[in-house]
Formats: structure tokens, sequence, C-alpha cells
């Protein structure tokens, strides 16, 4: 099946993932086999459909489009596997629908365009790696945003509005800091990864993207010794595990922005 028929069967999908999980999230109603078969139909969609665009140019390139398509592939995934249990991402929806977008700017951009890859299994060990690590970390993030939002409604006594579709507020933060504590390590082995396989990771065009990864991990860091050592909770280690996400977001898009579209208008 061709990129053509692959592209609306997976846009389609995803949309009605989005759709059904949004109205059974809001009707507090028990899942049928429909809100399971979409989403997983539309995750093996995209990743045949990631894989052809990818074998169309030999797997030699790679540009911020392939990386927002594997990001959200990978996010995609772990928010189907959480929704079946309790205290699932409110935000899953919102994930479908980013993924559905990533796959129409993969498939409208051309295949050898971006950084070209080198024939170097450590580097795309390197770039995996990260690639996972940032995804796991971005679900984390949205766990967060919606520790910030549980607690908004919390403190102004406004939880009974959606109280239908409110999972456990320990719940959630519990899953928070396991996924936090999970991409926290994968990003650790990523960035030692770099420094394996890779010449200078402080070389020019890389030193900004290795700077504000490490700052972005040792964010992580202090969030989780914070929170295991001395038990801290709340809404400052949210937060800064949010601002954490955002420079590695910067760290990871920022220079592929900057190379795939700017300098190359």
């Amino acid at each position: 099946m061709n990129m053509a028929i692959l592209l609306p069967i997976t846009v389609f999908l995803y949309g009605l993932s989005a759709v059904l999980l949004w109205r059974q999230l809001r009707r507090s109603t028990v899942s049928t086999w429909l809100t399971v078969a979409a989403p997983l139909l539309a995750i093996a969609s995209h990743a045949g459909l990631l894989w052809q665009y990818l074998n169309y140019d030999d797997f030699d390139h790679l540009n911020i489009t392939t990386s927002l398509s594997t990001v959200s592939l990978f996010l995609s995934l772990l928010a189907f596997v959480r929704a079946r249990h309790v205290g699932g991402l409110l935000l899953t929806p919102i994930i479908y629908v980013f993924a559905a977008v990533s796959v129409i700017l993969m498939v409208i951009s051309p295949a050898n365009w971006g950084a070209q890859l080198a024939e170097s299994q450590g580097l795309v060990v390197h770039i995996v790696l990260s690639l996972i690590a940032y995804a796991v970390l971005m679900l984390a993030t949205l766990y967060a945003i919606q520790l910030l939002y549980l607690n908004y409604l919390l403190k102004h006594h406004r939880s009974h509005l959606v109280i239908n579709y409110l999972p456990p507020l320990m719940t959630v933060e519990r899953y928070f800091f396991r996924l936090l504590s999970t991409g926290t390590l994968l990003l650790f082995v990523s960035i030692l990864s770099g420094f394996i396989f890779l010449d200078d990771m402080f070389a020019q065009g890389q030193a900004h993207k290795t700077i504000l990864s490490l700052v972005a991990f040792s964010m992580y860091v202090v969030v989780l010794f914070l929170h295991a050592v001395k038990h801290s909770r709340g809404k400052a280690l949210v937060i800064t595990s949010v601002v954490a996400s955002t420079l590695l977001s910067l760290a990871y898009f920022g220079s592929r922005f900057v190379k795939d579209i700017l300098l190359s208008v």
C-alpha cells in the first residue's frame, strides 16, 4: 500500500480515534471495540507510512517532519497503552490530532530534505534513543499539565464539573513521576551515546543542543531527587519539569527548524 493511500487512512483513523475517545471521556462511557481498534489501526498505519517515507530515500535523510512524526508515533503508542488504565491521559485526543498533522507535514515534505545521515550505526542508535527519550518525557509533560489542571479544579472547587471523567489525582501524580524517571534515564543514555558515537558534541552547530539537553537533564534529576529523597511534591516540581521539557524541545527541534527551514529558504 503506497503513501497516497496510507496517508488519508491514517489521518481518518487518528481523527476518528480522537473523536471517539473525547466522547468517551465526556460521557464516562465504557470503551467499545471501536475505541480500541481505531487508534491501534491508526498507529499501525502511521508506522507503515513512516517506514515507506524513510525507505523512499533509503533512510539517508532526517528532517524536522520525520522527527516530529516519529515522536508522535511513540507518543500515540504510549498514550494508547495507558488509555486502558485508570488515570489515563485526558489529553490523548490531542496527541492523536498532533499525530495526524505530523504525518501530513511529513508526506508533503521531500524525502531527501534535511540532514544527511552518515553510514554509522552508532549515530542511528543515538537518534533513536533521543527520540524515544523525548517522547516519554513529552508524555510525562502532558501528565504534568494534567496535574496542574486537576489541582486548579480542586483548589477552586470545580471538580464537580468534570467528576465523571476525572482520574484520581494521586494516580496521575504517580504515573507522572514514573514516566519522568524512565524518560530521564533514557535521556541520560541518549546523551551518553552522543558522546560515545559523535566526534564532538560541542562542535559548532551542535553545542547549543548539547548544552540545552544537559540543562534539561539536570532539571529533571533535581525534580526526581527532591521527590524521591526529600519527598517533595506539588506545583513547583511540576512546573520545573515543564520548563525542562521546553528546553529539551528547543534543543531537539530548534536546531532542526533553523537548519531545515530557515537556512533552506
